[in-house]
């Protein structure tokens, strides 16, 4: 019997997006919202952005990075956090409406259900496949904030179904999805100060609830979990090829390692029935098995326009960190988050919490000109980019795109990946190309300091 870790999470599906043409956002394809066919190379870069505007010709200072604040107020910070997934199998990738924004003001969590019944938490799956997701409040108590002054604590995670489970007739995503769903009840459950709370500890919490949980009677899956707090601090706990990847003005300042035992068998929680040990006790084998304590812990301080992403391996095994740098960056440039001069060189907007409400992005979606129309008036067209202005937000438009790419990158042959270079090291003679067609999961999350004061307005 072959193990579950060993096998490759791979099968067939298609991906159509098409090419935007870049005038001032007019232009927009009625089936592809335009940030995901927006191709990075029309895309001017930053410098020649700095060499046209004539206030820069004359800049002569030096380079420094120093934002507005309110100094009689002390840093604090929000978090904006949107999801962006796609299953594998041939579905195809709807950008809106495989996005998820979290709002704690609507919501005490996105991505699980918590319904007591087996069967509703099935149906209520967002369309991931074997990777699942979550972001939660920590605590249930509500504490009366406008959405723009809200900071406090969330917490968030992927995990990743361990695809080779299927070979003994186990649905790989019960176990991701429920790991997810039993850790977001933690969170929610948390009656002690946020401070106090650890990813591994989540982890463990919700491995031990999975174990004991009678409708996962087998499977396995890698996670990646976070605890973000009001102060900027997140801690990071990562198990297998899951990991995160921090981005601070147009740099890549954190990325996770993945732990593996052998290529393409990752760390891995599992579930492993009396019955199949004692089959592989019998031809002297076993399982490999990991547990939360395995989990590399990581901690970082997060600082106002920093965008911290978790994903799958949907996206790691698909794109290059300077791959992710090179989307978030287009995108925080062509939204004015980041902007950049010879004086000060890369800053975050001091408007970004501006960009991050539904809506903070109508700009890019200018009515038609002429007369307004009614909805039943409006073009197929028109329609799509009315809803786009509507419900768009930067931290969806980022997760998105992040998803967007991973998608293309990994049902093109032309372009060897991330995985597509290990297999080639590792078994050169299998002459693998292209990307990885697999399910895929990313996280974002955009820091703002809510101490910083926007133009025209006060804290």
């Amino acid at each position: 019997m072959v193990s579950p870790s060993l096998s490759c999470r791979a099968c067939s599906s298609t991906c159509s997006l098409q090419t935007l043409v870049h005038s001032g956002f007019s232009s927009i394809s009625a089936s592809t919202p335009f940030f995901l066919a927006y191709s990075l190379r029309t895309r001017p870069a930053l410098s020649s952005v700095i060499a046209r505007n004539p206030l820069n010709r004359e800049s002569r200072k030096a380079f420094h990075s120093t934002p507005t604040r309110n100094s009689k107020s002390t840093p604090r910070i929000s978090y904006r956090v949107a999801v962006s997934s796609s299953g594998k199998g041939g579905r195809r990738f709807h950008p809106l409406k495989n996005a998820y924004n979290f709002d704690p003001n609507l919501s005490d969590v996105i991505g699980v259900s918590t319904d007591d019944s087996p069967a509703t938490r099935r149906r209520s799956r967002p369309d991931s496949g074997e990777d699942a997701f979550f972001v939660s409040r920590i605590g249930t108590h509500r504490q009366g904030k406008q959405a723009t002054g809200d900071a406090e604590a969330v917490a968030f995670a992927v995990a990743d179904g361990v695809g080779g489970w299927a070979e003994s007739r186990v649905d790989p995503a019960d176990f991701s999805h429920g790991i997810c769903g039993h850790m977001a009840n933690a969170a929610l459950a948390w009656d002690e100060s946020a401070e106090k709370l650890r990813p591994k500890q989540l982890l463990q919490a919700g491995y031990d609830q999975v174990v004991a949980d009678p409708s996962i009677k087998a499977g396995g899956s890698t996670a990646s979990v976070g605890v973000a707090l009001p102060d900027g601090r997140v801690e990071l706990a990562n198990l297998g090829d899951s990991g995160s990847v921090l981005l601070r003005l147009a740099a890549v300042h954190h990325y996770s390692v993945p732990q593996i035992h052998a290529f393409n068998t990752p760390y891995q929680l599992s579930i492993i029935p009396p019955r199949m040990r004692a089959q592989a006790s019998v031809f002297g084998g076993g399982y490999l098995e990991d547990f939360p304590s395995d989990a590399s812990v990581t901690n970082v301080q997060m600082q106002h326009g920093d965008v911290l992403m978790l994903a799958t391996d949907g996206v790691f095994d698909n794109l290059y960190n300077q791959d992710i740098l090179k989307i978030v960056s287009s995108r925080m440039s062509m939204t004015g988050a980041w902007t950049a001069t010879p004086d000060y060189g890369i800053w975050a907007s001091d408007n970004l919490r501006d960009l991050t409400v539904p809506g903070g992005l109508a700009f890019a979606f200018p009515p038609p000109p002429g007369p307004s129309k009614s909805q039943k008036d409006m073009s197929e067209q028109e329609k799509h980019a009315a809803s786009l202005g509507a419900n768009l937000t930067l931290q969806s438009l980022l997760a998105a795109s992040i998803a967007g790419e991973a998608k293309m990158a990994s049902v093109d042959m032309r372009r060897d990946g991330p995985f597509a270079k290990e297999a080639q090291r590792y078994y050169p003679g299998d002459h693998y190309h292209g990307g990885k067609v697999d399910d895929i999961c990313a996280i974002v999350v955009v820091a703002i300091d809510e101490s910083i004061v926007s133009s025209g307005s006060s804290d």
